[in-house]
């Protein structure tokens, strides 16, 4: 309380007291000494006087300026630091850099042993701090409404809520809480412990934090608000990268060329989602004339599942040399796969071997939608089932066979097509499929006609969702 005492009126009394003392000390010694020797001049007294009052005014001056040098120093260090603080506020818009500074303004004109400056950010929380221990505080916890409602300087010793971050406060020896709210929102919290020289909090001091806070308040959520599109900006430009090397991955591993082959008609088409999947689609071509034809899917998207199907295909075409039958590539693909796939993953693949010359097929599905068999008007699926790739090691697989005639055409085809919504959320489904297929031609290409009835389905302006992988083989002779 020496600052305060030293300042102002109190000062100038206690000085004008001492001026008294000395000046009536003066004239009894005085007296004294006239009383003692009758002959001294009485010009000595009246010189003395006036020469005491004469100084009163210098010396009171010289003591004032001294006070307030010596006392009043930190107080304009203060006000000069949080002058200069508040004048730039609407400058910085950098969160961290604000809060940086808004703490050392409060460490240099506070001097707290320990302060903590809790922020939010989106949907998270972050502490900017300069005390050991953080706070952590639950978006549901009570305590924040119950900051909203008391805004201003809060005594922490004072609080009677039962929460566990009052509980925390009082234990790390907090001594004020001040909220940070803007437009009737927490923003943030400025906590300060106990002063360095153990000494109260002043009037002034408080006044001075209650005065601060509502400038900074708004200042904060402005560097929120744009540290918030920021952020946004960085995901939307690190998701576009993700979707970009995803595309090169997928694009690279397809197949470039369409094997030849007298007698059929085979055609692939396949178009990603913005947010790619794991379509993907291969071409075996055998020493002996026959043809290996894969089509599979991925669960999950972006670079997982590209990484995913580059190594599945990789895995499929060696087992191919290696195995002769569709049902044993499978089998050998999924133990291979199960050791790395990342967990929660698994593939879909359907595998089919072509003898071109008489239309013989062999097939094996792992868990894959079954393609369908189109001929003079009807359509029925090729059944086959069995476990996704990678889902449990040791897995058996059934083989099945078929023969294709003269005019008889399959249809290979991903869930990015059955599984289409219309604006209405409608989904384009396997009976829409079946009766698009069922449907009378006029010898349109069979992709064609599907991609033709998809976009109606859709409408303009579809957004969609998975990739679409479509490959068709037809007998034409």
């Amino acid at each position: 309380m020496l600052n305060v005492f030293l300042n102002g009126t109190p000062a100038y009394l206690l000085l004008t007291l001492c001026f008294a003392f000395l000046y009536y000390g003066a004239i009894i010694g005085l007296e004294l000494v006239t009383h003692q020797d009758p002959t001294a001049p009485h010009i000595i007294f009246v010189t003395t006087t006036l020469a005491l009052a004469i100084m009163f005014d210098p010396v009171r001056m010289y003591v004032q300026k001294y006070i307030e040098q010596r006392f009043n120093r930190r107080n304009r260090e203060a006000a000069r630091a949080v002058q200069i603080f508040t004048s730039t506020l609407r400058e910085e818009i950098d969160l961290d850099q604000l809060s940086d500074r808004f703490l050392t303004v409060i460490e240099q004109t506070m001097d707290p042993y320990s302060v903590s400056l809790w922020t939010r950010i989106s949907e998270e929380r972050q502490e900017k701090s300069s005390a050991t221990e953080m706070m952590r505080i639950a978006d549901d916890d009570p305590f924040i409404a119950y900051l909203l409602k008391h805004a201003g300087l809060l005594e922490i010793s004072r609080l009677q809520l039962g929460t566990s971050i009052v509980q925390n406060l009082k234990a790390q020896q907090a001594e004020i809480l001040l909220p940070l709210a803007s437009q009737g929102e927490l923003i943030g919290l400025l906590v300060l412990g106990p002063r360095l020289k153990g000494e109260d909090y002043t009037a002034e001091q408080r006044t001075l934090l209650d005065s601060l806070i509502p400038q900074v308040a708004p200042a904060l959520r402005v560097a929120q608000l744009v540290q918030d599109q920021q952020m946004q900006v960085r995901e939307r430009e690190r998701i576009e990268q993700e979707l970009r090397t995803a595309r090169t991955i997928q694009h690279t591993f397809l197949p470039r060329n369409v094997p030849a082959l007298p007698g059929w008609l085979l055609v692939p088409y396949y178009k990603s989602a913005r947010e790619v999947g794991g379509d993907f689609y291969d071409f075996l071509p055998f020493e002996d004339g026959r043809l290996g034809i894969v089509i599979g899917d991925v669960t999950d998207k972006g670079i997982p599942a590209a990484l995913v199907m580059t190594a599945t295909r990789t895995m499929l075409r060696t087992a191919a040399l290696e195995q002769s039958s569709p049902s044993e590539v499978l089998a050998r693909v999924n133990d291979l796969l199960h050791v790395d796939i990342p967990a929660g993953m698994f593939v879909t693949c359907f595998y089919a071997i072509l003898n071109p010359k008489n239309g013989h097929l062999r097939y094996a599905n792992a868990g894959h939608e079954p393609p369908y068999r189109q001929h003079d008007g009807n359509a029925a699926e090729l059944w086959a089932t069995g476990m996704p790739l990678g889902m449990m090691p040791g897995t058996r697989y059934d083989e099945y066979e078929a023969t294709l005639i003269p005019g008889e055409s399959l249809l290979f085809y991903s869930d990015g097509l059955v599984e289409a919504h219309n604006t209405t959320q409608e989904m384009f489904g396997f009976p829409r499929l079946k009766t698009a297929l069922e449907d009378p031609s006029d010898g349109t290409p069979l992709i064609e006609v599907l991609l033709g009835k998809l976009k109606r389905f859709t409408g303009d302006g579809w957004e969609q969702e998975d990739d679409v992988t479509l490959v068709t083989l037809q007998r034409t002779h």
